[in-house]
């Protein structure tokens, strides 16, 4: 690995270190990208991960290149195609541009002239594209184009690990969010049988009728039972 690929590796991984939400990784990787893209013509930098029961995660390096993301990676968009079929897509000069429905417009509106959207190499279900913009028409020949792509595989390397961190904090965040559901729950019942001298089963049934008859959570409803009578009681779990 040569020091310039070193010095790259060592930036991705800086970031990663530094960012403590997904969102903060995926910007200062935007921001990274179109850095390092610069003196080849690049102007601004898009990325955007899909992932299974998740919402899209976005970021971009500037304000313009976020106005263009919302083209490139809508439907019919080239960003989207890159995404769908994982390979890159290159535009040589959207003003004359007829294939990607929807795109000339807007990067005439920004001053754009080209663009190339590559696959990120990630895992399992999810996928991911790098944007890259830039004024200059037939930018991405070949030769830079290979440059993108080269940026890209760099910082997949990084965001696969970023991707794992995040799914293990969004399971915990699932778990700690259910304990707390169950605990309030538990408490509740608890409150309605000295209440009611019932059973564990008649309060819970009690619960689950005031839920259907409100249309609202069970949990929802436990917490009103709670609170009614301790504001002091607390089901917040420490992480």
């Amino acid at each position: 690995m040569t020091e310039e690929l070193t010095d790259r590796a060592a930036a991705f991984q800086d970031l990663l270190l530094g960012a403590e939400e997904l969102e903060a990784f995926l910007a200062g990787l935007a921001q990274l990208a179109a850095g390092i893209l610069e003196a080849d013509g690049v102007h601004g930098c898009s990325v955007v991960i899909e992932r299974a029961r998740r919402a899209r995660a976005a970021a971009d390096s500037d304000e313009r290149s976020h106005r263009m993301a919302a083209a490139a990676f809508g439907s019919g968009g080239p960003g989207l195609a890159a995404l769908a079929e994982n390979q890159s897509v290159a535009i040589t000069d959207a003003w004359s541009e007829t294939h990607w429905r929807g795109f000339p417009g807007p990067a005439a509106a920004e001053g754009l002239r080209s663009l190339a959207a590559v696959p990120l190499a990630l895992e399992g279900n999810s996928r991911g594209a790098l944007c890259t913009y830039s004024p200059r028409p037939h930018l991405f020949a070949p030769q830079v184009l290979r440059r993108v792509e080269k940026v890209a595989d760099e910082a997949s390397r990084t965001l696969r690990l970023a991707l794992r961190i995040d799914a293990h904090l969004h399971r915990a965040r699932n778990l700690q969010a259910a304990l707390e559901s169950r605990t309030v729950v538990d408490l509740a019942v608890g409150i309605i049988m000295g209440q009611n001298g019932c059973s564990q089963q008649a309060a819970v049934e009690i619960l689950r009728s005031v839920s259907n008859t409100r249309n609202v959570k069970i949990r929802s409803v436990a917490a009103g039972v709670v609170a009614a009578v301790s504001e002091r009681v607390s089901t917040h779990f420490d992480e």
